[in-house]
């Protein structure tokens, strides 16, 4: 899963580590902030290229307790091994298990795996794989049953992360008063933060829903990507006519206001979102490769050609 929904989610954790804790009611381990630790699973190659190393999952976040270190005698702290999944994927069987044990050798310390999934099959074969023969896979599992809608806007706004994760989740099955708690509890939050999160919602939520979402956000707020929703109806659907027109609008935008790192980010995710949509994979290093390309060239010949690439690896051939 990658794209707007899957790093908004992935923020979410890096924003309220103990997220999953605190809405399945667990104590949490261990006192203190878990800090982002997934760069450490990226090796230098040359230069400023990256090679990543396969199977780790999305997000990875180290907490060393109160005294910042652990020993064997006493393992204060936790390791958050953090994966996103839209869809089913069998393969996980087989991964979470190395996630956990893997993490829980580099650092010598307990690891929690926790899953969000917007699937039912996928969150049934999680709870069956709890049960099954070895290696089971014990995660928290976060979905639609596990997570409550909040629709009081007094209780989202005191929890906002909790709020946009449920928005998102019921969101995507339709319940709108739970994305709507999800965007009001955004507004007084930084700009940065109000912004991701309300994309977040947004890109969950069935396309069908979304103008009526998108109503509740003031208009100088929109960003590019907006305004290619509203303009060509290609927001995170990227394959429906019109893309190339919304595409140039939102480039446009991007050139009047003088932000090349605007129309950078307009390609990237307009790449990602056209992958994911056809059913694309786009592996870790992939995505790194995308969202580090600085060269708006690249990018624009990389958004055609992802209109039809096979795999992820395809665009990296075109010049």
């Amino acid at each position: 899963m990658t794209g707007i929904l899957h790093q908004g989610i992935l923020q979410l954790f890096r924003d309220e580590p103990w997220l999953a804790f605190d809405l399945q009611g667990i104590p949490r381990p261990v006192d203190g902030q878990p800090i982002d630790r997934r760069a450490e699973v990226e090796v230098p190659l040359e230069g400023d290229k990256m090679v990543v190393r396969q199977g780790f999952p999305d997000l990875v976040m180290v907490c060393l307790g109160p005294d910042g270190r652990a020993s064997p005698s006493r393992p204060d702290g936790a390791v958050l091994s953090i994966e996103a999944q839209k869809a089913r994927d069998w393969r996980l069987r087989w991964r979470l298990p190395f996630f956990q044990a893997v993490l829980a050798r580099d650092h010598e310390l307990p690891c929690w795996v926790i899953v969000v999934s917007f699937s039912d099959e996928m969150s049934a074969d999680l709870r069956a794989w709890a049960h099954g023969p070895p290696p089971r896979v014990e995660a928290i599992v976060l979905d639609v049953h596990t997570v409550a809608g909040i629709h009081d806007p007094e209780q989202a706004r005191k929890h906002p992360q909790a709020a946009v994760l449920a928005g998102a989740l019921h969101g995507s099955r339709g319940d709108l008063k739970a994305a709507e708690a999800g965007l009001l509890a955004t507004r007084e939050l930084p700009e940065a933060k109000r912004r991701a999160y309300t994309m977040t919602i947004l890109a969950a939520v069935p396309r069908a829903d979304r103008s009526k979402l998108m109503e509740l956000i003031p208009k100088e707020e929109h960003d590019p990507l907006w305004e290619i929703e509203m303009n060509s109806g290609t927001f995170h659907l990227g394959l429906e006519q019109g893309l190339e027109q919304g595409l140039e609008r939102g480039l446009e935008k991007g050139r009047i206001e003088g932000s090349e790192h605007g129309q950078r980010a307009v390609l990237t995710e307009m790449i990602l979102a056209l992958l994911e949509v056809r059913g694309v994979e786009v592996d870790a290093a992939s995505e790194a490769r995308i969202r580090g390309e600085s060269s708006l060239t690249r990018l624009r010949a990389w958004a055609a050609a992802a209109r039809e690439a096979p795999q992820a690896d395809a665009l990296f051939r075109v010049e």
